[in-house]
């Protein structure tokens, strides 16, 4: 009897144990319900439900066009539409993405943002590293893309961040440490500042073209306790029909802003590049044309 029991209480927990495991890939659909397993088989309906239902270091994937709506990623792992898909995130109030993941390694990739009223449609605010690929970002009243926490490193590529007009298309900064972000093959239009390197932010942004925003890339660093910084480095980007292509900008003290460039075109801006207070490098390989001020001489910086 004692060696039924036994057998019995082993037998349940072999039952339990793939009803509890959670998923190394998880799927979304329009077909699917929240109270699914979130299988590809049998999808879940939300991004959120499927983030629940899988494990660290797996992924979820967007199987067909449909919205799905804000959610929190906590975890590591891969959040994907799938090829011709358009997974599509509408958000009218906050943020689309929260990336809150301490530790891990977070991949986005091919997800629709769109934001009547939503404040930032990826917001990082802590992660190991964020990957954010071929992603289409629309209409946010805060940023396109905001990493303002502990982020290690961040990248957007391939993506176009449009329309965010009285936001910034790319902002990078945090208030402890160095966050370290890269930009390239990308398209960044309408926004108040297209990309901003912020506080204690070491920024490069690379074959990209930022056009019709108030200031197209920016450091900007303000007082502080600490000797703060803000570097951005512009290569071989189109900067074009902005008010002002490029600025170096410090305000108060104890705090240093650096903006080098190489092998831009800055075109048709009022004010090419200028140095707010902060420090413009030039690798004297730059383009200029149709400007109202082109902005130099600027201070050189030595090939190596």
């Amino acid at each position: 009897m004692q060696y039924r029991s036994v057998g019995l209480v082993l037998a349940a927990l072999a039952l339990a144990a793939p009803l509890s495991a959670l998923n190394n890939r998880s799927a979304v659909s329009i077909a699917g319900l929240d109270s699914n397993p979130c299988t590809p088989a049998s999808p879940c309906r939300s991004f959120g439900a499927a983030m629940l239902a899988t494990a660290a270091t797996g992924e979820i994937i967007a199987l067909d066009t449909a919205g799905y709506g804000p959610f929190t990623i906590d975890r590591a792992v891969t959040v994907s539409g799938a090829a011709g898909v358009h997974a599509a995130i509408t958000t009218t109030s906050g943020d689309g993405i929260t990336v809150n993941a301490a530790g891990a390694q977070v991949l986005v990739r091919n997800l629709v943002l769109v934001g009547p009223g939503g404040a930032n449609a990826i917001h990082g605010a802590a992660a190991t590293e964020l990957r954010i690929v071929h992603c289409f970002i629309h209409g946010f009243t805060a940023n396109g893309v905001l990493i303002d926490g502990a982020v290690g490193d961040a990248s957007v590529d391939a993506s176009d961040i449009l329309d965010n007009g009285a936001s910034n298309g790319v902002s990078v900064t945090t208030s402890s440490g160095i966050v370290h972000a890269t930009v390239t093959n990308s398209k960044i239009e309408g926004s108040l500042n297209g990309v901003v390197a912020g506080q204690n932010s070491e920024v490069i942004v690379a074959n990209s073209t930022i056009t019709g925003c108030t200031t197209g890339a920016q450091a900007s660093s303000v007082t502080g306790s600490g000797a703060l910084h803000a570097d951005l480095m512009l290569e071989s980007c189109v900067i074009a029909f902005n008010a002002n292509g490029a600025s170096a900008n410090v305000f108060g003290g104890n705090n240093t802003a650096t903006v080098t460039i190489s092998q831009n075109l800055f075109a048709f801006n009022p004010l090419g590049v200028a140095s707010g207070g902060g420090v413009v490098l030039s690798f004297a390989n730059n383009r200029f044309m149709g400007n109202g001020i082109d902005g130099d001489p600027f201070a050189p910086a030595t090939f190596k």
